[in-house]
């Protein structure tokens, strides 16, 4: 596998201490970079059996509409607050899908983590979610679902009305 990662846990880290690029010295562990869908996506080009999977992705390879998520990432569940900054996303449909996986990640990594701690997730742009009923419909899960955890849905909007005609919004409340 690139960089020598594998299941063991310990092969995400280079070595124990020493200098980084940028000149500075590390005490512990040296995470390894690690690999970005850009990297499976020209993987799997090389392998010549998976050409119609690998040109699936190019949408979401960075330098094309959907490839926000094509990086390396820095996020810990353990932050104290996080925030996802959309306001250089411009599409309506690639903010949604964004706040899709945001949201589905803050569920796995932050809210079903440690249920004991106190959480809010905030959602705004949350007009977004009810152009379409699925989007909806998980909107509504996450807020229901956020009851049984402990951990309230705070939604923002420039447009109001939008929520107080929604039809699933009606059907659960």
């Amino acid at each position: 596998m690139k960089n020598g990662i594998t299941s063991d846990v310990s092969s995400l880290f280079e070595k124990n201490g020493g200098r980084l690029d940028n000149g500075k010295y590390v005490i512990g562990k040296i995470k390894k970079k690690m690999p970005t869908l850009s990297d499976f996506q020209r993987k799997l080009k090389q392998r010549g059996k998976c050409n119609e999977l690998a040109e699936l992705l190019v949408p979401f390879l960075k330098g094309n509409s959907l490839g926000i998520f094509d990086c390396e990432s820095r996020i810990t569940s353990d932050a104290e607050v996080i925030n996802f900054d959309m306001s250089e996303i411009k599409d309506e449909f690639t903010k949604l899908y964004a706040s899709f996986v945001i949201l589905t990640w803050v569920w796995q990594k932050y809210v079903l983590k440690n249920r004991q701690k106190k959480k809010i997730i905030v959602c705004d742009e949350a007009w977004l979610f009810l152009k379409y009923k699925e989007s909806a419909d998980f909107l509504v899960n996450v807020a229901r679902r956020g009851r049984k955890y402990n951990v309230p849905l705070f939604i923002g909007s420039q447009f109001i009305d939008e929520f107080l005609n929604c039809e699933e919004r009606k059907n659960y409340y």
